[in-house]
């Protein structure tokens, strides 16, 4: 297939009757896809010839999804686990990440670059959405001759603070901000969220706007 394809070992999400399943990709032959077997003791395995939705990332703009028929369930030659194998049926739309509800502030961040074990930058938000999260570095300097720096694009792992949960998540640096006038280095990251984790943004973002216009609504009195 000449149209985006997700990559072998990368993470994916599978929806069928409401319910979603986080897998990943083993093998891409053609248009047939196969993930390793979801564990989940919860679910039901679809009959075989069910229609899901397989989506994956698309970087910062959002999402590819398709229509995907399982095929079988039986082991595949090469790929050492139980797998799934599915037929892609569809061409992949791109549901896009342009506008995102934000919300938040103070939850606590840390970026670790996926190549360098030694280096751990932290800060706290200034907001989050599901498609990234800005925040400040903390005692970070414009200018500082010791400060820590990762060039736009490095592909990072994420962690996030919100409220009683901890987002982990995949992405990378969008840019980084110095504020000379202010003394300050805020650096953005896009979030590659699979649909559990985008989920979990989502509620967090709407507890957050709550809170926001009741704390609003009792300045008014």
């Amino acid at each position: 297939m000449s149209e985006p394809m997700p990559e072998v070992s990368s993470p994916v999400s599978l929806v069928h009757e409401g319910t979603e399943l986080e897998s990943r990709v083993e093998m891409i032959n053609g248009a047939t896809v196969v993930v390793a077997a979801p564990f989940n003791e919860t679910v039901e395995i679809p009959d075989l010839g069910a229609v899901l939705k397989l989506s994956w990332v698309a970087g910062p703009r959002g999402r590819y999804v398709v229509d995907a028929r399982l095929t079988s369930t039986a082991r595949v030659e090469g790929v050492p686990m139980r797998c799934w194998s599915l037929t892609v049926e569809s061409e992949p739309v791109l549901n896009q990440r342009r506008r995102f509800v934000r919300a938040g502030g103070g939850e606590a961040v840390r970026v670790r670059p996926k190549e360098r074990d030694d280096i751990v930058i932290s800060g706290a938000a200034s907001d989050i959405s599901e498609g990234g999260v800005r925040f400040r570095i903390n005692g970070a300097k414009p200018d500082a001759p010791d400060r820590v720096m990762l060039d736009d694009g490095v592909p990072v792992t994420t962690v996030v603070q919100l409220g009683d949960d901890m987002l982990d998540a995949d992405g990378a640096v969008l840019r980084t901000i110095d504020d000379r006038i202010g003394k300050t280095v805020d650096m953005i990251v896009t979030l590659e969220l699979t649909e559990r984790q985008a989920e979990l943004v989502r509620r967090y973002v709407m507890r957050q706007q709550v809170l926001a216009r009741r704390a609003a609504a009792d300045d008014d009195y």
